[in-house]
């Protein structure tokens, strides 16, 4: 199976790496951050279980998750959470918990998860990316493009001054990836793509043909399109609720001061 190069997630990618070089995130295929190794104990073990159990109900979701496998979900999680009281374990519950509440549609607060979990690192690319997206959700175009400029300038700079560092310059190369699917830029991400392709020549996995990379640029930019869509279904939602209440306060103070003194 092709690797897949492009994000393909329901809200702007989260990348766990600080661009440092130090790579954050698991091989399963979902963004958690990979723990220290140390000798397992009952706890741990139980941990372990329950998040290869989130993992594996995650890979079922599909475009349209069933609603009874995102509570399965959600509710695992809650229980690791509950386990794991480590920073690393907050971190990675706190992320797991945004991506199901991205999935089940919930756009608002798993943006503000999100960037609650990136508020502690004000110069990453990563932050940055995101910051890009979110706008891009807004559709506030200009801070978009301010965002997503700065962030591939970051990106570069880690590809510059990491050579020795294969995971640094990979987990750069993905997220201009990211970024230029967020800019709408198909030629510069497939760029980006080659690039990481050369890099890994000798490996199947990452040689995408033509065909193979535009089905994949299309299917995120369409997972993009519907983020946003969803994002700003949230925030109608939100002001009309508000606007509801509002209204309902002011008609309990109108029959408060037009009831008759007893």
């Amino acid at each position: 199976m092709k690797k897949i190069l492009l994000a393909m997630g329901m809200m702007p990618l989260l990348w766990c790496c600080d661009g440092s070089g130090e790579r954050k995130t698991a091989d399963s295929g979902t963004d958690t951050v990979a723990t220290t190794s140390a000798a397992p104990t009952p706890t741990s073990e139980r941990i372990a279980t329950m998040t290869e159990e989130v993992r594996m109900l995650m890979e079922q979701f599909g475009e349209n998750p069933d609603p009874k496998l995102l509570q399965q979900a959600m509710s695992i999680n809650d229980s690791i959470e509950r386990l794991d009281t480590t920073q690393q374990g907050r971190f990675n519950t706190a992320l797991t918990r945004a991506q199901l509440l991205a999935m089940s549609g919930n756009m608002l607060e798993a943006m503000e998860i999100q960037e609650r979990l990136l508020s502690n690192n004000p110069n990453d690319f990563v932050r940055l990316q995101f910051y890009a997206g979110k706008y891009r959700m807004e559709g506030k175009l200009d801070s978009m493009n301010i965002y997503a400029e700065r962030a591939l300038s970051r990106c570069d700079k880690v590809i510059a001054d990491s050579a020795d560092n294969a995971v640094a310059v990979d987990q750069a190369l993905m997220n201009k990836i990211n970024i230029y699917q967020i800019l709408d830029n198909r030629s510069k991400a497939k760029e980006a793509n080659d690039q990481l392709a050369r890099r890994h020549k000798d490996d199947p996995d990452y040689q995408l043909t033509d065909e193979e990379f535009n089905e994949e640029y299309n299917a995120a930019r369409a997972s993009l399109n519907q983020s946003a869509e969803a994002y700003r279904k949230n925030e109608k939602e939100m002001l009309r609720k508000s606007e509801k209440e509002v209204h309902r306060k002011g008609e309990k103070e109108k029959r408060k001061h037009s009831a008759p003194a007893q």
